[in-house]
């Protein structure tokens, strides 16, 4: 495995929310819309194709466009005292590089002469559905929701979920999208509530306790999805002082298929952020969660400075080691350098590179030397919120 000689120490601060933009309010109602344009470029050493002299060179993981439209859709109304009907809807809309219309899903299985699709967000569809739920909200017990959306342990994982570009970074936790209920998933029920000066809004002081449960997708008991069968997950966090947190997750993945062991993660977190300094770390322990027979533990780190001008710096660090069967081996390991100027609460430039710490000896297979992707790459981008 490659060594880094020198580490670079500087940061980031986390980027901003989205401005949200009140459509229609009164005093029982209210609408919010707001989105992201972003255009991002990927540079690095592309894989050579078979015949050609670098055929069999090794390469960088992400190159090319990443270009993206996202809007969404938040709402709120009144149903009795401090009750509130809650919703919220959000899309993301992928540009390639023509305009033809491509949905193809990229996680596929065939079955007779029909292919069936178990990803609801696909890398490569255009479109996806990021966020689609409703419920209801109360100041004195909490939130109830259901449908696409987070999941319990997303409040703890998102901690180091900060990278400047999109693109890089959370990878190492084991956590995603439709995996297990823990990020973004569908047919997913979650309960929510704060305590202290985090329920009164009087202060970031306080702890948060999040319960999800995610209903099975499957159509047929012997099957295995990670992003189909049922979880359940609990998280819980505590802020003191107003910018130091502490937090804790566990997260359960059933597997139907016979001789599937159920997949269980555990996640502990810390995240400083005083709107200047921001500094976060997550640890995760899994067991069976890669694979049934796979075991892992993942550190995420990140830590970074946003400047008075609109100046900010981030770096980040990213490590999983898988252990099958006694044998442990590297599958993520990398440090992120990045930096950001915001013009203005909307607009911002970004420039990110990742530098790669595996080799072909941090593979399974490495003894027939196949190409992998262990070369560094960068990206480049503008990003508009609104």
């Amino acid at each position: 495995m490659k060594k880094l000689t020198a580490v670079a120490v500087a940061m980031l601060a986390v980027t901003s929310a989205a401005n949200a933009a009140d459509v229609y309010k009164n005093e029982r109602m209210s609408l919010d819309m707001y989105g992201r344009i972003y255009a991002g470029q990927f540079m690095g050493t592309k894989k050579g194709a078979t015949g050609t002299t670098n055929a069999n060179d090794d390469y960088s993981e992400k190159v090319g466009a990443n270009q993206f439209i996202r809007f969404g859709v938040k709402a709120d109304s009144a149903i009795t005292g401090t009750m509130k009907a809650v919703a919220q809807y959000e899309i993301q809309s992928y540009i390639g590089n023509s305009e033809k219309i491509n949905n193809v899903a990229c996680t596929t299985k065939a079955s007779g002469t029909t292919t069936l699709t178990y990803s609801t967000e696909c890398k490569d569809d255009k479109i996806r559905t990021r966020l689609a739920f409703a419920g209801v909200k109360s100041d004195n017990w909490g939130q109830v929701t259901f449908g696409r959306q987070k999941g319990a342990i997303a409040q703890v994982s998102d901690w180091t979920d900060v990278s400047l570009s999109d693109g890089y970074g959370y990878q190492a936790l084991g956590v995603g999208t439709d995996t297990f209920g823990t990020v973004r998933s569908s047919d997913l029920l979650k309960y929510s509530a704060k305590f202290g000066d985090l329920k009164s809004g009087k202060g970031n002081n306080g702890a948060q306790i999040d319960v999800s449960y995610k209903f099975d997708g499957n159509t047929t008991e012997e099957t295995t999805s990670a992003s189909a069968d049922q979880a359940y997950g609990l998280s819980a966090s505590y802020t003191l002082i107003d910018s130091l947190s502490f937090g804790a997750g566990y997260n359960v993945g059933t597997r139907d298929k016979s001789g599937e062991e159920d997949a269980k993660l555990w996640l502990l977190g810390v995240k400083f952020d005083n709107k200047s300094w921001y500094a976060a770390l997550n640890y995760a322990d899994g067991s069976d969660w890669l694979a049934t027979g796979t075991d892992h533990t993942g550190i995420e780190a990140a830590v970074g400075y946003t400047f008075a001008n609109g100046f900010g710096l981030l770096a980040m660090y990213n490590k999983q080691e898988a252990d099958k069967a006694g044998k442990k081996y590297d599958t993520v390991d990398y440090y992120t350098l990045g930096t950001q100027y915001q013009f203005n609460k909307a607009l911002r430039v970004i420039a990110e590179y990742r530098i790669q710490n595996l080799d072909a000896q941090d593979y399974t297979d490495a003894a027939s030397h196949a190409p992998f992707a262990t070369k560094d790459d960068y990206q480049l981008a503008v990003r508009y919120d609104f």
